[in-house]
């Protein structure tokens, strides 16, 4: 394996650690409410809360990403991730609790924002398109991880045991950061992305809307309308997750074959996201088991997991960058994570809101509205750009 490739892989798996800590309190929610005394909503928003950083700075980060530094926002990043799981484990009261997780997502913005510009730099041209694409899977993946090391390890280890278990395995995962060479970007230019970028990260944050209120909602819909246990709907909610890394890579596999281009975008894109609203629905009306339910679900997550790679792939150009150092990718990546985790930390309590007041089954029909949303913001960001071409 070229060098390159290596670095790419352990930026795309410090990304998959950090997205693991999404999943690490959906899984135990159940728990955490019956200790803590929270209502489905605040439960949700718990959840979410690891986005707020995202949500509210994610743009600025981007674009001052220059100074900061890619290496330094890494390691303060993961320092973060580390000590806030500690106080975490540690807390006596909900309020500790929602403290330490909206700090918590400080420290994942500032891993999100570095790894996917340092992995533009870092690529050759002949292969940022599949590195790219290759990061979008790490939130799905770090879903699953999560999932399924929670799931686990909350049976051997209890509630305080499993968290602080995150915390020290965030803590090693430093290490491997000090000896990258990671620093991506221009230093000293900002540079707002291009109209199309915006379309197309805003088209993104629908993505993670729909796709967080159903994964981090899913382990709750399963015990109380499937009757599943807390293993089972983990493992469902991991498997679900998890099907967004074959998706990762048939859309590498697309990349590496020929030249993605805005058509073959959206000839991908229409059936998957068309699949994904009728699916949706289906799997969370009263009438589906827990088999059904879950082969749903999954191929829902599959289907939507196959544009979000290819989006990232495009990003680049649709933001208008003319060179891997361009600062358009830093500020279209802060763009994209601005958008998306104002997603996933609106998606959980807002489904969680409709979920409550309506019932699943008009959850269910909302995510495929926002499935079909997103596939019209994809489409007019490729239709602007086709208008006015720039970029690499």
């Amino acid at each position: 394996m070229r060098r390159p490739w290596l670095s790419i892989l352990t930026l795309w798996l410090i990304g998959v650690l950090a997205a693991a800590q999404l999943a690490k309190f959906s899984t135990i929610a159940p728990m955490l409410r019956a200790r803590f005394g929270l209502s489905l909503p605040e439960a949700g928003l718990l959840i979410s809360l690891l986005e707020v950083g995202g949500g509210l700075f994610g743009f600025v980060a981007g674009l001052a990403l220059g100074w900061i530094n890619c290496r330094r926002s890494l390691l303060a990043g993961m320092g973060i991730l580390a000590a806030t799981g500690l106080l975490e484990a540690s807390a006596t009261s909900s309020a500790m609790l929602f403290a330490a997780r909206a700090v918590e997502g400080i420290g994942y913005l500032l891993v999100v924002i570095a790894a996917p510009t340092a992995i533009a730099a870092i690529a050759d041209d002949r292969d940022r398109s599949r590195a790219l694409a290759l990061w979008s899977s790490f939130v799905p993946v770090g879903i699953a991880l999560g999932s399924g090391i929670t799931s686990l390890g909350v049976v051997t280890f209890g509630l305080r045991g499993i968290m602080l278990l995150w915390a020290g395995l965030l803590a090693a995962a430093i290490v491997p950061v000090l000896p990258l060479r990671v620093d991506g970007g221009d230093s000293r230019r900002i540079m707002l992305p291009a109209t199309a970028g915006w379309v197309s990260t805003l088209a993104f944050g629908t993505y993670t809307l729909f796709l967080c209120a159903l994964t981090m909602l899913l382990p709750t819909f399963l015990m109380t309308e499937r009757a599943a246990t807390l293993h089972e709907s983990g493992l469902v909610a991991s498997v679900a997750s998890l099907s967004a890394l074959p998706a990762s890579g048939l859309a590498i596999l697309l990349i590496r074959r020929e030249h993605l281009s805005a058509r073959r975008l959206l000839m991908i894109a229409t059936p998957a996201l068309v699949g994904t609203a009728l699916l949706v629905p289906l799997a969370l009306t009263g009438s589906s088991d827990l088999a059904a339910t879950s082969l749903l679900v999954v191929g829902a997550v599959l289907l939507s997991g196959l544009v979000s790679p290819l989006m990232f792939a495009r990003l680049p150009i649709l933001a208008g960058a003319e060179s891997p150092h361009d600062p358009r990718i830093a500020s279209a990546n802060g763009l994209l994570t601005q958008f998306g985790a104002g997603g996933a930390l609106v998606g959980p309590p807002l489904g969680g809101l409709i979920a409550d007041g309506c019932g699943w089954t008009s959850l269910g029909v909302t995510i495929g509205g926002l499935a079909l949303l997103m596939l019209a913001g994809v489409a007019l960001s490729e239709w602007i750009t086709a208008r006015s071409p720039v970029g690499m």
